[in-house]
C-alpha cells in the first residue's frame, strides 16, 4: 500500500466537507432569519470550496482508469438530468418565482446544484483533447470542444473549473508544476477580488473575502498531492454513493429551506 490517501478516502473528505458547505448554503439565512438559530460562520465556505476541483481532478484520473469512457460520460449526463428534473419538480411544488416578478420562469424552476452536468461536459473537453492529441477526427472533436466548452461556462461553477480542467490535462503527468499551475491560476481570482473590493459597497472585507472565494480552490493542492494514484476501496456502494447521496441530500435540503422560510 502507497503512502498517501487513495481516490475513495480522498472522495470521502470531499463528501464531508461538501455536506457542511450545502447546508450552511441552504440553510444559513432561514435558521437565522426565521428561527433565531445562530448565524453559520462566513468562512466555511472558503474552507469548503476545494471540493468542487477535487472531485474534477478525481474524474479526470478516473477518465484514464475506466474501462468504459462512454460509460462513464453516460452516467454522469443521465444523472445530471435526473438532477435536474428532481430540482424543477421541487421548485415547481413549491412554487419557487423569478424575483420581484414573482412569476414561475424557466430560471426559478431550474434553480439548483446540478454539478453532474458540469462534470459531465468537463469530461467530454478531456476527451476531446485527446482525441485531437492523436489527430483523430480532428473537425469533429474540434467542434465538439468548443461546443462542450461554450456550455460548461454555463453550468454550476464551469466558469472556474474550465480552466482547471486544461491545466490537469496537459499538466497531468508534472503534479508538482500542474499544482504550481492551479495555484497561480487562484491567485488571478484572487487578484480579482481584491480589485473588485469596494468599501462604499461592502462594509466588511472578511465578508467581502469569504463571498468572493474562488480562489480559495488552491486549498485543492493539498489533496492532488496527497493522492497516491489508488483507487482505494471499490465496491458497487463507492462506484455510486456520491450519484446517490449529491441529489438526494440536495433535494432534503431544498425541501427543508422551502419549508422553513415563510
Amino acid at each position: 500500500m502507497k503512502k498517501g490517501l487513495d481516490a475513495y478516502k480522498l472522495k470521502i473528505i470531499a463528501l464531508v466537507f461538501m455536506l457542511l458547505d450545502h447546508v450552511k448554503t441552504y440553510l444559513s439565512y432561514p435558521t437565522y432569519e426565521y428561527l433565531g438559530w445562530p448565524r453559520w460562520p462566513e468562512f466555511i465556505g472558503m474552507i469548503t470550496r476545494f471540493v468542487s476541483p477535487l472531485f474534477l481532478y478525481l474524474m479526470i484520473e478516473g477518465f484514464y482508469h475506466t474501462r468504459s469512457r462512454k460509460k462513464y460520460l453516460i452516467r454522469l449526463f443521465v444523472a445530471g438530468l435526473i438532477m435536474m428534473a428532481g430540482n424543477v419538480t421541487i421548485n415547481y411544488l413549491f412554487l419557487n418565482t423569478n424575483g420581484q416578478a414573482e412569476e414561475i420562469s424557466f430560471h426559478s424552476l431550474t434553480q439548483g446544484h446540478d454539478v453532474f452536468l458540469t462534470l459531465g461536459f468537463c469530461f467530454a473537453i478531456v476527451w476531446c483533447l485527446e482525441n485531437l492529441k492523436t489527430r483523430k477526427k480532428i473537425l469533429l472533436n474540434g467542434f465538439l470542444l468548443v461546443i462542450c466548452a461554450l456550455s460548461v461556462m454555463f453550468n454550476e461553477g464551469g466558469l472556474f473549473l474550465l480552466p482547471i480542467t486544461v491545466i490537469i490535462y496537459f499538466l497531468r503527468k508534472k503534479k508538482t508544476t500542474m499544482c504550481l499551475g492551479i495555484l497561480v491560476f487562484c491567485l488571478l481570482l484572487l487578484l480579482k477580488a481584491l480589485v473588485g473590493y469596494n468599501p462604499a459597497v461592502v462594509d466588511s472585507f472578511y465578508a467581502y473575502m469569504c463571498f468572493d472565494d474562488q480562489w480559495a480552490m488552491a486549498a485543492v493542492i493539498p489533496f492532488i498531492l496527497l493522492y497516491n494514484g489508488e483507487r482505494g476501496k471499490n465496491t458497487p456502494f463507492t462506484k455510486y454513493m456520491f450519484y446517490v447521496i449529491y441529489p438526494v441530500h440536495l433535494w432534503i435540503l431544498m425541501i427543508a429551506r422551502y419549508m422553513i422560510m415563510p
